[in-house]
Formats: C-alpha cells, sequence, structure tokens
C-alpha cells in the first residue's frame, strides 16, 4: 500500500510545487526558477522559490535526475542533500559544473565533427585576451605566457565551452521524503566485542 506524507507548501514568484511525473515515481521533479548559466568548475545555488513544513521523523533528500548526469556535467555535489524537518526558510538546489575544459582535445580526438560545433558556435581567444575582455584583468608578469596563451572556446554570450545552460521551468532534480532514526551515542569500552566484527574495511574485502 502506498504510504503517503503530509507536506506543507508555501510557493512564490516562480516557485511551482513539485510534481511526480508517474504513478510510481518515488521522487518528485524540482523546477529552476530563472535562466543560469554555470561556467566550467562553477557551483551556485539555484533557489526554489517555495518553503515547505514536514512531519517529524522525516527529510526530504535532494537527488539528481539521472538524465541530466547522463547528458551533461551538471551535478549536485552534496548528493542527496538533506532538508530537515524544521527548516522552513527558502529551499534551494546547490548546482555544480564538473566539465573539465582540459578534457576538449580528447573529446575532439573522439568525435571530429565537434571541431564544425566550435568553428561555427565559439569565438577562439586566448586566455590573456579572455581576462582582459571580462575582468579588465592585465597580463601580470608573474604569470607564465604559455599558461594566459592557452586557448579558450568562447560562445556568443561570452562564456567557455562547457558552460551549462539551466533555462527557467526546466526540471533540475527531485525530492524523495523518507523517515530516519536518530542515534544515541552511548561510550564502550571496546565496540568491537558488540556483534560480529567482519574485521578491516577500505577494501579489505576486496575489489571484485
Amino acid at each position: 500500500m502506498e504510504k503517503k506524507v503530509r507536506v506543507y507548501i508555501r510557493t512564490w514568484g516562480e516557485g511551482r510545487v513539485p510534481q511526480y511525473a508517474s504513478g510510481h515515481s518515488a521522487g518528485c521533479d524540482l523546477y529552476a526558477t530563472m535562466d543560469m548559466a554555470i561556467r566550467p568548475g562553477e557551483t551556485k545555488l539555484m533557489p526554489l522559490d517555495f518553503s515547505m513544513a514536514i512531519d517529524a521523523g522525516l527529510e526530504a533528500q535532494i537527488r539528481p535526475r539521472s538524465g541530466l548526469s547522463l547528458r551533461t556535467e551538471l551535478r549536485l555535489p552534496n548528493s542527496p542533500g538533506t532538508i530537515d524537518s524544521d527548516y522552513r526558510d527558502t529551499v534551494g538546489i546547490i548546482l555544480q559544473n564538473t566539465y573539465n575544459i582540459a578534457n576538449l582535445p580528447w573529446q575532439i580526438a573522439a568525435n571530429p565533427e565537434l571541431l564544425d560545433e566550435l568553428r561555427g558556435n565559439y569565438e577562439e581567444v586566448d586566455l590573456g585576451t579572455y581576462l582582459y575582455r571580462h575582468h579588465g584583468i592585465g597580463m601580470p608578469e608573474a604569470v607564465s605566457p604559455a599558461v594566459l596563451g592557452q586557448k579558450i572556446y568562447i560562445d556568443k554570450h561570452g562564456n567557455p565551452y562547457g558552460t551549462i545552460y539551466i533555462k527557467k521551468g526546466e526540471r533540475i532534480a527531485q525530492m524523495v521524503f523518507t523517515e530516519y532514526r536518530r542515534a544515541e551515542f552511548i561510550q564502550h569500552p571496546d565496540p568491537r566485542s558488540i556483534g560480529e566484527d567482519r574485521g578491516g574495511g577500505f577494501g579489505h574485502t576486496g575489489s571484485r
């Protein structure tokens, strides 16, 4: 039998009530409240423009969507993120773009058609030029010219190749509600004497 929990929610702005995609979905979809660009290596917070209250003994877990994890380098670095039952402020999602631009040559080697995309949609500039254009930073003498001379590819928005663009209303994560148990910590002279001690850890049982 399906067991439901009551979630009291208030939305504002661009916030939407989370939705289940199917009758047996464990996680309900969470929606972006704004357009957002996340450059390679950046971590940003997406506010969801809602707050909620759940019963004591429950937690809400924020988890990635499998499709986004498969197709992009977008990750939830604290996954699963926990929302405690006594949290009443704005719910938000931490989003991280894990794309490493150093992998671009290997991507081109694996998929030469990527060169056409770079030629058609990106401008090739050196790092020093990019820093000057977008940050007003000159060519510091302390930095090797070999570093500042590295080529990067900039799109029409002025962002480097690998930038992830999120559209308002896009499903970006999912939320699961689950019960938990709190621990009572008891000082003991020899915890290994309680129950069965399997011995070892961190790969002790083998890699296969």
